[in-house]
């Protein structure tokens, strides 16, 4: 129940007080800096898909403190690409973690040189795999963590990167992606 950043700007506040020069890194490094290491990661994803001639039609993350999502968009944006990027959320209903991502892309875009690059509609979220809260399993991020382990030997863990995969797996069971 702790409010993570608050904390941390106490912390820092005491740092001060005693004469220090604190470096504030936010919860999940999700300011602008942090957030650089993802718009690498989607520029080199671009590259990767164009050397592979992959075709890719859809990018789905799991999106909390925002630096992974946000960054994402920035690196495809600021290339040039309109590939959707989907955000399931992890802790925040939809108004807020849209809102959370599209200020710290701009942030981001600014930084990079790339100011305008991102619009309010690249930003998409759907928080219905949240089930009660942070952290709190869901019957189907068990199910699809379960899945992805003894099929794919692939490891999920079950606060972030397993309640987007169960929204994937559920996008994918809809009709929603399709082959």
């Amino acid at each position: 129940g702790t409010d993570f950043n608050a904390a941390m700007e106490e912390v820092a506040a005491e740092v001060r007080r005693k004469g220090g020069r604190p470096y504030y890194i936010p919860g999940g490094a999700s300011n602008a800096v942090g957030a650089l290491g993802y718009v690498g990661c989607g520029i080199e994803m671009l590259d990767q898909f164009g050397q592979q001639k992959l075709i890719v039609d859809h990018i789905v993350t799991a999106t909390g403190s925002a630096g992974t999502h946000a960054g994402l968009v920035v690196g495809l944006r600021g290339s040039g690409s309109q590939l959707p990027i989907l955000g399931i959320g992890v802790n925040a209903p939809r108004n807020v973690q849209e809102e959370r991502v599209y200020k710290l892309a701009i942030e981001t875009a600014e930084l990079v040189g790339e100011p305008g690059c991102v619009v309010r509609d690249d930003i998409i979220a759907d928080c219905n795999y949240i089930g009660p809260g942070y952290g709190e399993h869901t019957d189907a991020m068990n199910e699809a963590v379960l899945m992805l382990a003894r099929f794919e030997g692939l490891l999920f863990d079950p606060v972030y990167s397993g309640k987007a995969l169960a929204g994937m797996i559920d996008y994918i069971r809809e009709g929603r992606f399709t082959a």
